[in-house]
C-alpha cells in the first residue's frame, strides 16, 4: 500500500475577483437612473446624460427590484382598461360627448380624410361611376398603401 501525501495546510485566503459584480454608483444617481428608465428614457440616452457606461446603466434597470416593480405598474395599466372603456361609454352614451365621438370615428377609419371627404361633398351625382371609381381609389389609397410611398399625393 502506498502512502499518499496530504497538500499541506496554508492560511492563505483564496485570492479575490478582479471584476466587481456590483457598480459603484451612488445610490441617489442610480434611483435617478431607475426613475428615468421608468419613466420610458432609453438605456442609451440616460447613461449619456448621466455619465455612465451602457452596461452599467443596463444592470441597474435589468435589476430584480426594477423587473418586479415594472411588471406592477404594467399590472395596474392594463388592469384600467375596463374602467377606461367605462369612461368612453359614459361620455358617448350619457354626457353625449360629440368630440370624443368623432375623434373615435377618425380614429378606426369611419370618417375619411379631409380631401375624401371633400369629394364626397361636391359629387354631382352619385350614380356617375367615374367620379365613385375615382373615391374609390382615394380610400384604397388611404387604407391599404403606407404612407410613404402613397401614388397619388400630387394631384
Amino acid at each position: 500500500m502506498a502512502h499518499t501525501r496530504k497538500p499541506p495546510r496554508t492560511s492563505q485566503n483564496p485570492p479575490e475577483p478582479t471584476k466587481k459584480p456590483r457598480t459603484n454608483v451612488p445610490p441617489p444617481q442610480s434611483a435617478r437612473i431607475i426613475k428615468r428608465f421608468i419613466s420610458g428614457q432609453s438605456i442609451r440616452k440616460i447613461a449619456r446624460e448621466e455619465k455612465r457606461d451602457r452596461e452599467t446603466v443596463r444592470r441597474l434597470v435589468q435589476a430584480d427590484e426594477v423587473r418586479e416593480y415594472v411588471l406592477k405598474l404594467r399590472e395596474e395599466f392594463y388592469g384600467l382598461g375596463s374602467d377606461a372603456v367605462d369612461a368612453v361609454l359614459h361620455q358617448l352614451q350619457v354626457e353625449k360627448n360629440g368630440r370624443l365621438g368623432l375623434e373615435i370615428l377618425k380614429g378606426i377609419g369611419v370618417v375619411p380624410e379631409k380631401r375624401v371627404r371633400h369629394r364626397l361633398l361636391h359629387l354631382g351625382n352619385y350614380n356617375e361611376l367615374n367620379e365613385l371609381d375615382d373615391l374609390r381609389k382615394l380610400m384604397e389609397e388611404r387604407f391599404n398603401k403606407p404612407k410613404e410611398g402613397r401614388s397619388g399625393q400630387g394631384r
